[in-house]
């Protein structure tokens, strides 16, 4: 009797554990109106404007999100690559970088980084945001920081 509750409370916790986004079966995200968060005290804002916008992902939109999902919420700036990695599962990453300096519009170097997850009505990208590469230990690094943008769709696009 001690040993089937034994491997009861085991099999229990088990099904507890967060799943590995890469390790799923790839979805997709579905198209519609999405509730879109901003969170964090970076240079990042949504292309909407603000930190918060509902934000329409047609049929084509929605299926390339996944390839390359900052570029569907944030804003390109001038001068700058994103890179995003393949997806893997249901796993998002990449990389944004914006040389500073003479003859770039901005002064200073900015490279953001990010990891996530979307399922087939929501998403979650997570990242950093960093400035001034350049800078002593000091320096406020204004814009610097974390961020997190988070999304679930609400209906229809109108």
């Amino acid at each position: 009797m001690r040993n089937l509750m034994c491997v009861m409370v085991a099999l229990g916790l088990a099904g507890c554990a967060s799943p590995d986004p890469a390790t799923e079966m790839p979805v997709d995200l579905l198209p519609g109106l999405y509730q879109v968060t901003l969170g964090g005290g970076t240079v990042v804002e949504l292309k909407a404007g603000g930190r918060q916008a509902d934000v329409c992902f047609a049929t084509d939109n929605a299926l390339a999100f996944p390839g390359d999902p900052v570029s569907h919420l944030i804003p390109d700036w001038p001068g700058c690559t994103t890179t995003a990695d393949d997806p893997k599962g249901n796993a998002i990453s990449g990389l944004r970088n914006c040389p500073g300096g003479e003859g770039h519009q901005r002064k200073t170097t900015m490279r953001m980084s990010y990891a996530g997850s979307h399922g087939t009505d929501e998403f979650r990208i997570d990242g950093e945001v960093t400035q001034g590469d350049d800078e002593g230990g000091g320096v406020m690094r204004l814009g610097s920081g974390p961020f997190r943008i988070s999304g679930k769709r609400i209906g229809e696009c109108p």
